[in-house]
């Protein structure tokens, strides 16, 4: 027997014993039939609702296909007989704690995905590429008490005007040639 599958079993098997202990035993097989039935029903209706709203146009695509399957997992869970799957499955049935789970599982997917895609290009031949726009320092680096190079007003203007620093012949120039 797979280990999560006995862990379930030792995990139900320990709460029926603590609601059977608080509540009797006959009352606590009440209760997980109880729990089951009204489960089923409440994630019946509330995908019917949900397909209603998407038929009306009331809904999108991707809410309606997050919610079906939010639904149908708690619905899934409901009916299975134990008291923790019941509590895990019922959250996903009711709209206010589906829409928040929803919101959660659309925000890691999206993060998933795009995380997935940098992953694939940089192990593309694409993404093997660096490219450097080279270094605002001096090959050899400053010398000391030597003043770092300053860049003026003119000179940008004269860059900016696609006359480079020297001016538009490669003679320096020091108009800005209005």
């Amino acid at each position: 027997m797979p280990i999560p599958l006995l862990a379930y079993f030792l995990v139900e098997a320990l709460a029926f014993f603590l609601v059977a202990k608080a509540i009797g035993v006959g009352w606590a097989l009440l209760a997980i039939f109880l729990l089951m039935i009204a489960g089923g029903a409440a994630a019946s209706m509330a995908l019917r609702g949900t397909l209603l709203d998407a038929v009306d146009g009331r809904s999108s695509v991707g809410k309606l296909a997050g919610d079906t399957a939010l639904l149908i997992g708690g619905w899934t869970l409901s009916v299975v007989p134990g008291f923790v799957t019941s509590l895990i499955g019922l959250p996903l049935v009711f709209g206010p704690t589906r829409n928040m789970i929803r919101k959660i599982m659309t925000k890691r997917a999206r993060a998933a995905v795009e995380n997935l895609g940098v992953r694939v290009y940089e192990a593309t031949p694409m993404g093997q590429f660096q490219t450097s726009y080279g270094s605002f320092t001096q090959p050899g680096g400053r010398q000391p008490g030597q003043q770092e190079p300053v860049i003026d007003a003119d000179e940008l203007e004269q860059w900016y005007r696609m006359d480079g620093p020297e001016g538009p012949n490669g003679a320096n120039s020091t108009g800005g040639g209005r």
